[in-house]
């Protein structure tokens, strides 16, 4: 009689717990590495489609590279404004960033005729939709001036649930889980435009 008994699989093959730990450790190195790409830096700005005047406004419309970016907020600045020198910026109380004089500088002010999703309403007027596409309106004052926009990136995996959650905490509204969130955005500006009516100044 053999004393020694045969060595059972578990001794020749790695035990089924362990099996299963390593699958689980490399689904999620790979989902890791597929998140990771999200943080790549990507060139980022403002493509005009077109531009024309309509009842004394100037009309541009637009769309954004890469497609999943969102314009968080964006206003008129002039021709010199290159984009390389961000605004000043602050963090609202739901964790978006606006820079600090949004609205309140003189003939900033930009009105949007249709955005990239449905069902889109700016203070109770409802936005047309345009796939792929932003249409905004302003009173021009010059000749020509430029759009400056912040463009964010979708926040995507554990960061994206993280800011739902936060934002539903703060706002008191679980609807907001519904939406997706987006990184902190980008200053950007559009190549020049020029206004085909520009408003003339007052003598007085």
């Amino acid at each position: 009689m053999n004393p020694n008994p045969p060595a059972s699989r578990e001794n020749k093959f790695l035990p089924q717990w362990l099996r299963y730990g390593l699958a689980v450790g490399l689904f999620a190195i790979v989902l890791l590495l597929l998140l990771s790409r999200d943080s790549i830096s990507k060139t980022q700005r403002i493509v005009v489609l077109a531009t024309w005047s309509s009842n004394g406004e100037q009309m541009v419309t637009f769309r954004l590279e890469p497609p999943n970016s969102e314009v968080s907020w964006a206003e008129l600045v002039p021709v010199s404004d290159d984009g390389t020198v961000p605004p000043p910026t602050l963090r609202t109380p739901w964790g978006d960033i606006v820079p600090a004089s949004l609205g309140t500088a003189k003939n900033s002010t930009i009105r949007y005729d249709a955005l990239p999703f449905p069902g889109a309403s700016i203070g109770g007027r409802p936005v047309a939709c345009t796939p792929g596409s932003y249409t905004v309106a302003y009173t021009p004052t010059a000749s020509a001036n430029r759009l400056g926009a912040g463009l964010a990136l979708e926040a995507r995996g554990p960061a994206d649930w993280v800011r739902r959650c936060r934002k539903c905490w703060l706002q008191k509204s679980f609807g907001l889980l519904r939406f997706k969130t987006h990184q902190d955005p980008v200053y950007v500006t559009s190549t020049p435009i020029t206004n085909v009516i520009a408003a003339v100044p007052n003598p007085n």
